[in-house]
């Protein structure tokens, strides 16, 4: 009797397990598609700004998607521009940002018909540009490295200016961003910025002085070309998530994400990580959403521990107050219910 006892607390523990891992991917397998183009491209940076939902595109488009209308647009119809990896929404403009040999940005309207380019600057010419933030009139750009160093600038006039940072970072041999998201960037108030690196090293770097001055501490990712930290959100000065892996080998849930809480001086990995590479990181109410190419993953523990979400294939992601939003291939985006933990 005994035994017969423990083997069915047992299952009983297994089955309550199981239960509570496939709740929201069982929830979450009918969650509703939006369809914003016909067009076979994908969308690594999405925003939203009441109504509407702004894609930046592989085919270098950025869509207007009124969620009222069910209406798509693209604001880019009439310009040539290539690959736009992240958006920014600041003070009633758009700005995109291109990863391509130009290093161009786009300041538009959000009701305009056509954007315009409206910075071009020589600095960014050779750049490969892979993140941007904005904590109210402070932005924060940051571009593989040029000359051994990474290209780093800043905004202080709603993005409408850019210099280069005062601080010079000098990267390690097959040091390099990864512009998968858009989110390996983040400007916590005036006068902090932070970014992570990937390859053949991965660093977290924070500067409290708008760049003159750069603090490092190495993150213990796996070393390759294709592995290293892909995203960080830090919720506060002191608490945040760093997610990445290796985007060759997705599915390897081996030191794919990290947390601290004491403002990225130490990282700490995972007690239970996500279920692979994650591209894009980011936190609503309390809970962090992780996406990549085979899934999305939720923690409620300030991410010491990762359940899933959702199955498929994810870019990036964003949410307003009741919903998440996150971008699938073939210009379409995927919403989901917020979890309410």
């Amino acid at each position: 009797m005994r035994n017969l006892v423990v083997i069915s607390l047992f299952f009983g523990l297994v089955f309550t397990a199981s239960t509570q891992e496939n709740k929201y991917t069982r929830h979450n397998k009918n969650a509703p598609v939006l369809s914003y183009t016909t067009d076979k491209c994908y969308a690594r940076s999405i925003v939203i700004h009441d109504s509407l939902v702004f894609t930046g595109n592989s085919n270098g488009a950025l869509y207007r998607y009124d969620l009222r209308t069910k209406e798509s647009v693209n604001l880019m119809k009439n310009k040539k521009f290539e690959e736009m990896r992240d958006l920014a929404f600041v003070d009633g403009h758009l700005i995109g940002m291109q990863s391509g040999s130009f290093g161009l940005l786009v300041r538009t309207s959000p009701t305009a018909f056509e954007s315009y380019i409206s910075m071009n600057n020589s600095d960014w010419i050779g750049t490969f540009l892979d993140g941007m933030d904005f904590y109210g009139n402070v932005g924060f750009i940051m571009g593989d490295p040029k000359n051994d160093f990474f290209s780093l600038f800043y905004s202080t006039d709603k993005g409408a200016t850019w210099k280069a940072c005062e601080g010079k970072v000098k990267a390690m041999p097959g040091e390099a961003g990864f512009a998968a998201s858009g989110t390996n960037v983040q400007v916590l108030n005036d006068s902090t910025f932070i970014f992570v690196s990937g390859g053949r090293k991965s660093r977290y770097f924070k500067s409290t002085d708008q760049g003159k001055t750069w603090n490092a501490t190495s993150l213990p990712y796996l070393t390759s070309e294709s592995s290293g930290a892909f995203s960080i959100c830090m919720i506060s000065e002191n608490e945040g998530v760093i997610v990445g892996g290796d985007y060759a080998n997705p599915d390897l849930n081996l030191n794919t994400c990290f947390y601290t809480d004491d403002g990225g001086k130490f990282w700490l990995n995972a007690e239970k990580q996500p279920r692979g590479y994650r591209s894009c990181v980011i936190e609503k109410n309390g809970v962090y959403y992780a996406c990549g190419t085979n899934g999305i993953d939720f923690s409620t523990d300030k991410g010491k521990s990762w359940r899933p979400f959702a199955h498929g294939n994810f870019f990036t992601m964003t949410s307003d107050e009741t919903h998440l939003y996150a971008t699938i291939p073939d210009g379409k985006i995927q919403v989901f219910d917020l979890i309410n933990p």
